[in-house]
């Protein structure tokens, strides 16, 4: 799959997730304005405006934070990631067992590390001897690249998180 199409899948996974949609609703519930989320989360998401730009703007908040950054905004409004990315997912993975994935996958098709990040069109080196370090490193949109070459779906992931 060339840079294109990997792109074009990745963005038609995110979508189907109406994650933008169910950000609002949980904040909403929750009885916050924008403008209260926002001052709430300003301080870890670097300022009161990245919180308009995730709900108003695809995929800002699939690659410009962080999985633990991603798991904080959930936690302040309640809800937990797969209520954003998931529907019906009953399997679970963690983070470090992705890790073993990678590293079982380089073994058994004779693929450097550095191949499968060129493959996978991420740096991920990093993370294979400090699995929780990913959650720091990686986006929503890393691991679904990530998990698209391992042939796992990064749904379970989230689910995990």
């Amino acid at each position: 799959m060339n840079d294109a199409e990997a792109e074009t899948w990745r963005d038609k996974e995110i979508s189907a997730t109406n994650y933008r949609n169910k950000l609002r609703l949980a904040r909403e519930r929750k009885g916050m304005s924008q403008h209260e989320a926002a001052d709430l989360m300003a301080f870890f998401l670097g300022g009161r405006g990245a919180y308009y730009d995730i709900e108003e703007h695809e995929h800002d908040f699939t690659y410009c934070y962080s999985l633990n950054e991603i798991k904080r905004v959930c936690k302040q409004l309640d809800i937990h990631t797969r209520d954003l990315f998931c529907e019906n997912t009953s399997v679970e993975l963690s983070i470090s067992e992705v890790i073993e994935i990678i590293k079982r996958h380089c073994v058994g098709t004779k693929v450097s590390i550095s191949e499968f990040e060129d493959i996978a069109g991420w740096e991920l080196e990093s993370c294979l001897e400090n699995p929780p370090k990913a959650l720091d490193e990686w986006n929503v949109d890393c691991l679904i690249d990530v998990s698209r070459e391992l042939k796992i779906d990064w749904r379970c992931v989230i689910a995990g998180l």
